[in-house]
């Protein structure tokens, strides 16, 4: 594959139901592929072992992370990295683009 179309595939923003194949040396270097690219909606790993999955699933730059197709639950925030979105959705986190917060200091004790 020419160069510029593996880099299509390494750094482009890819929306399912498909599945990109990228070769890769080593568990590091998937990580460091993963987090090359300006995007950063959405990943996933699977493992036998489902602690190091969550290892892996910290280490890669993206808002939401399956290990092992675990279903994301309807409460926690969704959301991208970088240039996958702005701001949450969903949860305690996804009200936040609705609330302002004010300090008011009055120099009075209470």
């Amino acid at each position: 594959m020419a160069s510029s179309k593996l880099d299509v595939l390494r750094r482009g923003e890819i929306f399912g139901p498909v599945v990109a194949v990228i070769p890769y040396e080593d568990e590091a270097d998937a990580i460091r592929i993963a987090n090359d690219s300006p995007y950063g909606l959405n990943g996933a790993v699977f493992t036998a072992d489902h602690a190091h999955g969550v290892q892996v699933a910290r280490a890669v730059r993206t808002g939401v992370y399956s290990v092992n197709g675990a279903p994301r639950h309807w409460d926690a925030p969704f959301g991208g990295y970088k240039s996958s979105g702005f701001g949450r959705e969903f949860g305690l986190h996804g009200l936040d683009a609705y609330v302002e917060l004010k300090a008011i200091a009055t120099g009075l004790t209470v």
